[in-house]
């Protein structure tokens, strides 16, 4: 397994977002997150996740029953596995969604939100509220917005798990 020990300040690129002076702030997982507007249940059909993914302009749909998130349906997936599925469209999201999706706390601070992902190797991370809850996602899109370049460099080239120490 390898380890990398990255150091730095969490920043905020855009200057027109509203965590912009967060440079001596910590930012949590919920300041960075995209906030959910649409979810399946795992009764509904991969064309019903296409129809979300189309309505708003997303990638990713995740995937929960009474609020607790079980996977998520990317684009993707979905794309790749038409070929060998004829009938794809109408079979249930749970056929193709993606269940590994790690999850972080929505007061975890980015340390955590980064090396989470890293150690399980995903581009997303699903944010959950206290009661277990599916509140908004995380991907490395946004990340990469708030560290600086040589921290996100740092982050792809160590592979497996990095470690991130905050000044």
């Amino acid at each position: 397994m390898t380890h990398a020990r990255l150091e730095f300040s969490i920043m905020s690129v855009d200057p027109s977002n509203s965590i912009e002076n967060a440079a001596t702030e910590e930012l949590t997982a919920a300041d960075v997150m995209t906030p959910l507007s649409r979810t399946c249940s795992p009764f509904s059909t991969v064309t019903e996740a296409v129809m979300i993914f189309k309505e708003e302009n997303s990638d990713v749909v995740p995937v929960v029953d009474m609020g607790k998130p079980l996977g998520v349906v990317i684009d993707r997936d979905v794309a790749l596995a038409v070929a060998d599925n004829p009938d794809l469209a109408q079979q249930p999201v749970t056929a193709i969604m993606s269940k590994d999706v790690p999850s972080v706390a929505a007061d975890a601070p980015l340390d955590t939100v980064v090396h989470t992902m890293t150690t399980a190797n995903s581009r997303i991370a699903l944010v959950v509220d206290a009661g277990s809850n599916l509140v908004g996602i995380v991907t490395w899109t946004e990340l990469a917005k708030r560290l600086p370049i040589d921290a996100v460099t740092a982050i792809l080239d160590a592979g497996e798990t990095a470690e991130v120490i905050e000044p």
